[in-house]
C-alpha cells in the first residue's frame, strides 16, 4: 500500500475533519448555552454574599431570561432589590417566588422584610409567622419578627423573639446588636451593655453598636467607658457627631 493518499481521499479526509469541526463547535455552543444561566445565579449569589447588589441584581435578571417564574432565581433578586431599596420590585419577585414555591422558608422571610420596610406589619407578620410555621428552628425569621415588633414599639414581644432567636441560634450575633440597642431604649443598661459587648467582640466595626453601649456606659455613670465608645463610634461614622456631642462633652466633663 502506498505511504501516500490519493487525491480523492485526502479531500475525503479534510472534508471529515471539517464535518468534525463543526459538530465540536456546534456541542461546544450547546454545552455554553446549557451552563449559562446556571453561571448567572451562582454569579448573582457571589454578589450577594460580597454585597454587591447591584451586580447581583444584574446576574440574575440574566438568569431569570431562562426560567423567569423560578423560585431561587426570583428569590435572591428579591434579595438584591431588597438591599437596594426597590421595595416594589422586591415585593414582586418575593410573592412570585412564594408561588412558585409554597414551602419556600427564606421567600416569606425575605418577604416580611420587605413588607416590614414598607411599613405594612401585619402583611410582615403574616410572612413571618409562615415561615416559622414551616420551620419553627427558624431564628433568623425570629430575630427579623422580633424588629419589626421594636418598629412597632412593642418591646417585650421583640425582646422574646430576639432571645428565643439566640437561643435557637447562639451565632447569630445580629440578634445581639438589635437586641442590645432595644435593651437601651428600655433602660435595662446592664443587658445592653453585656449584649453589645458581645456583638462588638465579633464585628468590631460598626459605629452604632459603640454608640449604644457608650450610651449605656454613660447611664450607669461609666463615663470613661462612655468616652470611649463614643469616640470610637463617631470615628467610625464621623456623620453621627452632632447626634452625640452633647453626651461625649457632657461624659467628659464628669471625668474632671
Amino acid at each position: 500500500m502506498s505511504r501516500f493518499l490519493s487525491k480523492d481521499n485526502s479531500k475525503s479526509v479534510g472534508m471529515s475533519k471539517l464535518f468534525l469541526l463543526i459538530f465540536l463547535l456546534l456541542f461546544s455552543a450547546g454545552l455554553t448555552a446549557q451552563q449559562a444561566p446556571q453561571q448567572y445565579l451562582n454569579d448573582g449569589i457571589d454578589a450577594l454574599k460580597a454585597n454587591a447588589y447591584s451586580d447581583a441584581l444584574d446576574y440574575l435578571t440574566l438568569y431569570l431570561k431562562s426560567d423567569p417564574l423560578n423560585a431561587e432565581g426570583r428569590y435572591y433578586r428579591a434579595s438584591a432589590n431588597y438591599f437596594l431599596k426597590n421595595f416594589d420590585a422586591a415585593l414582586k419577585d418575593a410573592t412570585t417566588a412564594i408561588t412558585s414555591d409554597p414551602n419556600y422558608k427564606e421567600a416569606y422571610n425575605v418577604r416580611g422584610l420587605i413588607n416590614t420596610a414598607m411599613n405594612l406589619f401585619q402583611d410582615a407578620l403574616t410572612d413571618f409567622d409562615q415561615a416559622l410555621m414551616l420551620d419553627p428552628n427558624y431564628a433568623e425569621a425570629l430575630m427579623n419578627r422580633g424588629l419589626m415588633y421594636k418598629l412597632q414599639n412593642d418591646y417585650p414581644s421583640a425582646v422574646s423573639d430576639l432571645s428565643n432567636a439566640i437561643a435557637m441560634n447562639p451565632a447569630l450575633i445580629e440578634a445581639y446588636y438589635f437586641r442590645g440597642d432595644l435593651y437601651v431604649n428600655m433602660q435595662n443598661y446592664s443587658d445592653a451593655i453585656r449584649d453589645l459587648t458581645t456583638y462588638i467582640h465579633n464585628v468590631p466595626g460598626r459605629a452604632g453598636a459603640y454608640s449604644s453601649r457608650g450610651i449605656a456606659y454613660f447611664q450607669t455613670g461609666k463615663y470613661s467607658e462612655a468616652v470611649s465608645d463614643l469616640e470610637k463610634a463617631i470615628s467610625l461614622d464621623p456623620s453621627i457627631e452632632p447626634d452625640f456631642k452633647e453626651v461625649l462633652d457632657d461624659a467628659k466633663s464628669k471625668l474632671k
